[in-house]
This record gives C-alpha cells, structure tokens and sequence, in this order.
C-alpha cells in the first residue's frame, strides 16, 4: 500500500514540474533568437507552399534542421491561428516536458526504480534551457532519449527509425547510430564471441528503421537541392577557416566549461564545483553499476571530436548536447548519494528525511537560475531593433526588393524580401569567399537593392562602405534605432 502511495505521489511530483516548461512557452517573449528564425522562415515558406526556399528560389538548404522546420511547417499548416514562431516555442516546450515521461516510461530500461526515474526527471526540467525554445536544440534531446529508450528495450527496427529522425533534426544524431552498433558489437562478441545471423539480424533492422525516413530526404534534398548536408555546414566550416571564426574546442575549454554548474562553485574554492563532483558520481556509477550509460559518453566524446575535426566556427548552442548528457549523469549521481544515505543511516524514517533535504536542496540550488531566467527572459535583445526594420522594409518595398544583411533571421521572417545573406547560411557561392575572408563578395556580386549597415559588424563588412564604388552607387533613406549603442542606416542602390 505504501509503495503504491510513494508511486502516485512520484507521478503527482513529475506533472507538477511538467507544468513549468507550458508555463515557460506561455510566458515567451515575443523575440526569439534570430537564427532561430532562419529555420522559422523556411517553415512559413513551406506552410505557405512555396517549398523550401529563404523567401525566393532558388531553393537552398539554409536550416541545419530540415526535420523541425517540417514540423513546425506541419503544425502551422494544422493550427492556423497560431504564429509559426509561437507553434515552435511550444512545440520544443513539449519536448522538453516529454524527455521526463520517457525516462519515467522506460525506466526499467534504464536500470532505474521509480523514484530514481523521479529525480532524474527533476533534473530535466531544472536544468532547462530557457534562452533555446523555438530551435531545435530539445527535439533532438527528446529523440535522443527516445532513440536510447528504445534501444535499451531491444526495439531496433524503432530504434534505426528515430536514429534516422535524430539525423535530420541535426546531423550529428547520426553518431548516436554509429555508437549503437559499436554497443551491439561489443555486445554480441561478449555474449558470443562471434557474429551470427541474429547479429546480422539486428543491424539489419537497425539499418532498415534508419533508412525508411532518411532515404526520401535524401532523394528529395539530391532533386532539390543538389546535395542532402545542409548549406549551413559548409558556412559555418568557412567561417571557422576565416579570422573570425571561434573553434569549437577553444569556446568548449574557455568559454562554456567555465559556466557549466556555476550555482554550485563554493566560494574561496575556485577549483571545486560540487555539480561536477556530483555528475562524475554519476559517471562511476555507470562504469561500475549501469553500464549502459556510457553509451551517452562515447556519444559526448564522439560528438565533441566531429566538430573539433570539422573546424567549424561554433555557437553557443553547439554546447547544450554536451550540457544535457552531463545533467542527466548529475541525476544519476543524486541517485546514488541517496542509495548511500539509505544503506548506511538508519532508521529509515532518519535517512529518508535527509535523502528528501539533499535531493531538494540540490534541485533547487540547479533549478533556481532557470526560474530566474524563465521570469528575467524577455527575449533576444535585438528583437525589437530587427522587428522595427522588418517593418519599415515592408512598408516601404515589394517583394522583389532583394536586401543585404549579415543577420538574416528577422528580415527572411518578417518580411517576403528577397535576402542576401553575407553570411553565407543560404547562399552556398558566398563561402568560399568568406573562408579568405571576403564577407562582402556577396554583396558585390549580387548587387542588392537595398543594404543594411550596422557599425557593430565593421569587422567583417567595414570595405563595403569604404569601397569607392558603395557611394556611387548607393544611397542613405532611413536611419532606425539599433539593437545597441549604434544606428541602423537603411541604404537603396540608385542609378548614378
């Protein structure tokens, strides 16, 4: 009877905390993040049905995420009164709620009791990514979860087929294919010592699960767009190669590192943070009792090792797979700090009161910023800046206008513009410029009817203005506030 009352009273704790990623997509600012509304752009083309272009043909494979894009595209096309930038937040909101009820699900899969399934499930929602709904960032945890959920209870055919979805969410869900069947291997020369038909078996249907959606992508993407890797690779390679990218294992080591588990650092010890302890509890635990989990490691290892051989130029959410993996081994590790608490203070009635003072405390001081930063959120602070310029854009030109900017999230979505993207993200003949250096080839080249300058990228644009060619041909109309110190200045193309 009690056992049944603790588990309804787990299931009451775990929807409750359900609650605070809804609470967190109501209250979302309307700005989100500007990349994230490059993917968002290509998802109301395609809700609108002109197929998977930036506004204009020709079509280009500008998202890293073809999966979500189609999602959100589908969810659009389904809630028509729903903003496509607000279906997005929600439905990353409910990925983020549902990682908790696959772990809770298949918990006997994981080598987890109940209430251990509980705590890590606290740890998912108190770990949150605030500043990261309306991208892609939790669909691929929640098919991550999934993709392992199903593999650890033997689903291969599911789990190739969600492996496949992992894949065109971001390319690097294909690794976690790669370390399922290694994991098989190893696992069949254990049992074995050899390979048999059941082993053939297994890759079979993993490898078939893998193909069934990944197989039409490939042909579409071949037909659509000449290639299936999206463009956004290939950008992000050349801007690492340039002088201004930042490596991936320089911002890993100097920048994300230093601020993973921060609430934790104990004041006076700068070399001590109890989340790190706490996480790599969880890690020996693994490697002693739950070896399953390394599969998450070798994961993290291989995924780390594929951008710093890729040289790519990194962004902030390159980290939160590797933030995610840890969390959930930081859970792991609470588990085992309660199980020590049980077995070596009695009575029971003693230990389990301080097992539920450590666990609470610990959840709290994890969640405490993600509250703060759920209540504190008001959204990308250019927001505001790219709307108004949005607007004018769209008072002031048709369509047919093309505009040069090197932040193309806003202008791609809030307007019908054609865009030229200095960046390179959807213009695949811009890059190999870029990686010499050259971001303003592509505003020479395509000659755009309109360029928006912001001193702020001097660093990469400043021979734009300074080429004398930009005055003879180019005029100032309009100057709008900035999203800092510095103006907009809206500049037309005239004939001279």
């Amino acid at each position: 009877m009690r056992l049944r009352y603790s588990s309804q009273l787990i299931i009451i704790i775990l929807l409750l905390a359900s609650l605070f990623p809804l609470i967190t997509a109501i209250r979302y600012p309307a700005f989100l993040n500007d990349d994230s509304y490059i993917t968002l752009t290509y998802a109301k083309n395609l809700a609108d049905g002109h197929g998977f272009v930036f506004n204009h043909p020709p079509a280009v494979l500008g998202t890293t995420t073809p999966l979500f894009t189609i999602m959100v595209a589908g969810t659009a096309s389904i809630f028509h009164q729903i903003p496509i930038d607000r279906a997005a937040v929600f439905l990353t909101a409910f990925c983020w709620m549902g990682i908790v009820w696959l772990i809770f699900f298949f918990r006997k899969a994981w080598g987890l009791e109940q209430w251990q399934a509980g705590i890590i499930g606290l740890v998912v929602i108190g770990s949150g990514w605030i500043g990261y709904l309306g991208m892609e960032a939790y669909l691929f945890a929640f098919l991550l979860v999934l993709c392992v959920s199903l593999f650890f209870s033997r689903h291969y055919f599911s789990t190739g087929l969600i492996s496949g979805l992992l894949f065109l969410t971001r390319g690097e869900g294909i690794i976690v294919l790669g370390v399922i069947f290694i994991t098989v291997l190893i696992q069949q020369w254990r049992e074995k010592k050899s390979f048999d038909t059941q082993f053939a078996t297994i890759l079979i249907r993993l490898a078939t699960g893998f193909a069934i959606p990944v197989l039409p992508w490939v042909i579409y993407a071949f037909s659509t767009f000449g290639t299936f890797l999206p463009n956004t690779l290939a950008a992000k390679q050349a801007q690492g190669l340039s002088d201004f990218g930042r490596p991936f294992w320089q911002r890993l080591i100097n920048e994300w590192i230093p601020t993973w588990g921060r609430p934790f650092g104990i004041a006076g010890l700068p070399w001590f943070n109890l989340w790190w302890v706490i996480a790599l509890i969880g890690i020996v635990t693994a490697l002693f009792q739950k070896p399953r989990w390394l599969l998450f490691v070798v994961w993290i290892i291989l995924y780390i090792s594929g951008y710093v051989l890729l040289k790519v130029s990194a962004y902030w959410w390159y980290e939160l797979p590797i933030l995610f993996v840890i969390n959930l081994f930081f859970g792991l590790g609470i588990v085992k700090i309660i199980e020590i608490i049980i077995r070596w203070i009695k009575p029971f009635v003693l230990s389990l009161s301080i097992s539920i003072l450590v666990a609470g405390l610990l959840l709290f001081i994890l969640a405490k910023p993600t509250i703060k930063g759920m209540l504190a959120n008001k959204g990308d602070v250019r927001g505001q800046s790219y709307t108004n310029l949005s607007t004018w854009f769209r008072e002031n030109t048709d369509n047919s206008k093309s505009i040069a900017y090197i932040e193309i999230g806003y202008l791609g979505y809030f307007t019908d513009n054609r865009i030229i993207d200095l960046d390179g993200l959807t213009l695949p003949d811009v890059i190999p410029h870029i990686a010499r250096n050259d971001f303003a080839w592509g505003f020479w080249h395509y000659q755009p009817d309109y360029y928006v300058f912001l001193p702020d990228f001097d660093w990469a644009l400043a021979s734009i203005r300074t080429d004398p060619r930009f005055d003879q041909h180019y005029q100032p109309v309009a100057t709008l506030p900035g999203p800092g110190k510095n103006d907009l200045i809206i500049y037309r193309r005239v004939s001279k």
